[in-house]
């Protein structure tokens, strides 16, 4: 295992933050998402959103391994409470969606939590009056989590449930 980048929990902003060697502030953050509940008609908890952001958006960084490494095990702690899920959205502001969703494949496929944790991806292709847009994202759950075939079953009904409103 790599040697990991120390990192902390920032209990005013609810994020767990590190610094790299390059001096790139990384921020982790596990917010709680109420969409499954909503379009379901269910309750449905511990559903978290999680984001991973640079605090320095327009810096870019080579390729730094420990970066990975860091975010993998905040990730593994997050998922010792195995009902936990996360939904990974990938944002579309910088027209960089796609490219982000597959850094973060390539990353769970290298990461060593398909043993544990099952990864869903799914493409939403949202259709609006003036155009169609795809919104990437990835469902992560615990194989030991109870409510894992709901959860699945709502998620891979989201693009349905989205254009229909």
């Amino acid at each position: 295992m790599p040697n990991l980048y120390n990192y902390s929990f920032c209990e005013d902003s609810q994020f767990y933050y590190f610094i790299t060697k390059n001096n790139i502030e990384y921020r982790v953050a596990f917010i709680i998402d109420e969409t499954f509940s909503a379009v379901s008609g269910l309750e449905i908890n511990n559903i978290f959103q999680i984001i991973i952001e640079k605090a320095n958006f327009d810096e870019t960084e080579k390729l730094d391994i420990l970066v990975s490494a860091t975010i993998k095990v905040i990730i593994s702690s997050f998922f010792e409470n195995s009902q936990n899920s996360i939904i990974y959205v990938c944002d579309d502001k910088d027209k960089k969606s796609q490219k982000r969703f597959n850094v973060f494949n390539r990353w769970y496929q290298k990461s060593g939590l398909i043993k544990t944790i099952t990864k869903v991806d799914n493409i939403i292709i949202c259709q609006t009056e003036n155009e169609n847009f795809s919104i990437y994202s990835s469902l992560l759950y615990h194989q030991d989590n109870q409510n894992k075939d709901t959860i699945l079953e709502v998620y891979n009904t989201i693009q349905e449930i989205l254009n229909d409103k």
